[in-house]
């Protein structure tokens, strides 16, 4: 049964490759891999605050294409400037950085034009891959305001944009399509919001050129957050022509944190997930994974099984201590973002602590590691995990972090950038300088884990620390795109949600039962003290608190005894708040 189900879930995906809509279809290259996608110049007289799976896929596959390996930094635009001649653009513009060796802080982009049935759109490109040292600037926050890092590469795109409509005589009305993935997903987003803040009553209008609030379309795909604002002011009306696309298991679309006041503009969309989605495990998963597994060069891709991350009990003892002592199908998304929960507010505790005290340290440190110190040698940044992870090392650090044993850590950090950067007498003194630099970076970070010992476990563990980082392939996220385009997979394409999903908080159960009406089955059982369930996501708590995770789009009836039941909401930036306290023992969620 189940070889049927993946065949017919391939049928639409070969039919795909084979000339549905075949007079707008275009292969594009990125990285070591080739894609398909579409393109029509009728996609830009849609409404720009609505979702288009079609400006969806076209804005990624743009995206993508700013990736190129290798060190030849004068083709660096290749892949990109092949995709616009395509898709019929002319007055191709690339900045300098296109062209040179990534810096600390620089970014490349590129800019075309057309004109369309009375206006002029113009394509904006952000390279989101293979920038090397511009990793650096990832982590530039500043001391207030916007993230620094992106609002600098932001003004400068901005800049060229206003260079580019000058210097090309552009005139009349103009639509601004934006597209970037990761680091060029937020640099992209910040550009249009400041393209957007130059409007007044809706239009910028210029002697020579005017657009409206209707006339900019920015996609943009695993955006981190740098816009130091509210939620509210961030998805003002003014920003619905931006929209972002998430993976919920991608930890980069937390950082810079929300905790600390950043945000990104626009609506963002998240992929189907087992917290999300109640169709996930019957179906959502498979049609996501089937197109990754069959694009060109997937035998290259990184693995991915979204619900393989493994849950460690750490043995808490106090039933004060609210961390979890058992889960089932345990979520990576949650444990992301507890993470970084943890690490703003009880490990780096604040921004002015981060700025003043480990911001400086860690540019230096990651500079390093892309060879920007003349007297350390560049590293391949894999070979990292190779060296944190061998074993007597890991034990070490694991009960000096458990304990919150800082100096100590910070210490055997020393030793580890002695290792990691291969210490010699030639640059010995320049990796010890480094450490000092660095030193409170490590001092710091034990107390990431001084409530959490659970999520100390789970990043210790190898399997783990490389998952955490495979949810952020770019080739993945377009695969996840293309589930939720018709073109793949027609009327049973994947759905975007909004993140959220209910909490249903069991105290002291003795039995619980869960029936869902859309997949016509028990989804949960709690009965001889197990969870059971094949579909959702649970944990149980030292106190016996169960947490129940349900996707938003079920429908639930259930039959519980237990002293109390309450339904919390939860938000993937804000958290969690109460919707009911207190639950009838038998009853229905919807």
């Amino acid at each position: 049964m189940r070889n049927k189900f993946c065949f017919s879930l391939l049928i639409p995906v070969l039919l795909s490759l084979t000339g549905c809509q075949s007079g707008d279809k275009l292969t594009f290259s990125s990285g070591k891999f080739v894609f398909d996608t579409y393109y029509n110049d009728n996609y830009f007289l849609l409404d720009n605050k609505n979702v288009h799976e079609e400006i969806a896929l076209a804005s990624h596959a743009m995206a993508l294409s700013t990736f190129k390996a290798g060190d030849d930094y004068q083709n660096k635009n290749q892949y990109l400037k092949e995709l616009w001649e395509k898709e019929g653009f002319h007055n191709l513009y690339f900045n300098d950085y296109f062209y040179v060796k990534p810096e600390t802080d620089s970014i490349a982009f590129g800019i075309a034009s057309k004109s369309i049935k009375g206006f002029t759109l113009i394509a904006i490109a952000v390279r989101g891959g293979f920038y090397e040292a511009e990793w650096t600037s990832n982590f530039t926050l500043g001391e207030s305001g916007n993230s620094k890092g992106f609002d600098e590469a932001s003004d400068k795109v901005v800049a060229g944009f206003d260079q580019y409509v000058t210097s090309n005589n552009i005139n009349g009305h103009v639509k601004i399509w934006i597209s970037g993935f990761s680091r060029a997903a937020i640099t992209s987003n910040m550009t249009a919001g400041k393209l957007l803040n130059r409007t007044v009553d809706g239009e910028y209008s210029t002697e020579n050129y005017n657009y409206s609030v209707d006339d900019i379309y920015a996609y943009c795909f695993e955006p981190p957050m740098g816009v130091e604002a509210t939620l509210e002011e961030a998805r003002a009306p003014l920003y619905q022509g931006i929209h972002n696309f998430i993976n919920y298991n991608d930890l980069v679309p937390l950082v810079a944190p929300y905790e600390w006041g950043f945000v990104r503009y626009g609506t963002d969309h998240y992929y189907p997930d087992r917290l999300n989605d109640i169709h996930f495990e019957s179906s959502e998963r498979e049609k996501m994974l089937s197109l990754y597994h069959f694009t060109y060069g997937a035998d290259k891709f990184h693995d991915y099984i979204v619900d393989k991350w493994r849950f460690f009990d750490v043995g808490a003892t106090a039933p004060e201590t609210y961390i979890p002592i058992e889960s089932i199908h345990p979520s990576l998304g949650r444990f992301t973002r507890a993470l970084v929960y943890n690490m703003a507010l009880s490990g780096f505790s604040n921004r002015n602590i981060y700025f003043n005290e480990i911001e400086n340290g860690l540019r230096n440190l990651i500079a390093a590691v892309f060879g920007c110190n003349p007297q350390i040698e560049k590293i391949n940044p894999e070979n990292i995990i190779d060296i944190i992870f061998e074993y007597s090392f890991i034990r070490n650090i694991f009960l000096e972090l458990q304990d919150c044993q800082n100096v100590e850590f910070a210490t055997d950090m020393q030793l580890l950038l002695f290792q990691i950067f291969g210490a010699n007498k030639n640059n010995i003194d320049a990796i010890q300088d480094l450490y000092f630099e660095v030193a409170d970076f490590f001092y710091y970070l034990p107390d990431t884990f001084r409530f959490r010992k659970d999520i100390l476990a789970q990043l210790l563990y190898r399997d783990n620390a490389t998952s955490l980082f495979i949810g952020h392939q770019p080739e993945l996220s377009y695969c996840f795109l293309s589930s939720c385009d018709s073109r793949f997979l027609g009327s049973d394409k994947c759905e975007f949600n909004d993140g959220t999903y209910y909490i249903l908080r069991l105290t002291k159960p003795t039995s619980f039962t869960l029936y869902e009406e859309n997949l016509k089955q028990t989804i949960f059982e709690y009965k001889n003290d197990q969870m059971i369930s094949g579909a959702l996501s649970a944990e149980r708590y030292i106190d016996g608190t169960i947490d129940i995770y349900l996707p938003k789009n079920g429908v639930y009836a259930y039959l519980a005894e237990a002293e109390n039941l309450s339904l919390l909401n939860v938000d993937p930036l804000m958290g969690e708040s109460i919707l009911e306290s207190t639950l009838p023992k038998i009853g229905e969620i919807k």
